[in-house]
């Protein structure tokens, strides 16, 4: 079953993702698949998230 989340909350979670490693830490905290918290990552890193108040690290 497909999960559409909101920006906000991608935002919340790549942030502390990206000061939180392994990425399972943060998926077992937010319920949400590591893959798919590796991917809004990287898609972050590539510029294609628009997210507030997130630094690249």
């Amino acid at each position: 079953m497909k999960h559409t989340y909101s920006l906000e909350f991608k935002s919340e979670v790549i942030k502390e993702a990206l000061a939180t490693r392994p990425f399972s830490l943060v998926a077992r905290k937010y319920k949400v698949n590591a893959m798919t918290i590796s991917r809004w990552v990287r898609e972050y890193e590539k510029g294609n998230f628009n997210l507030q108040n997130i630094t690249k690290g």
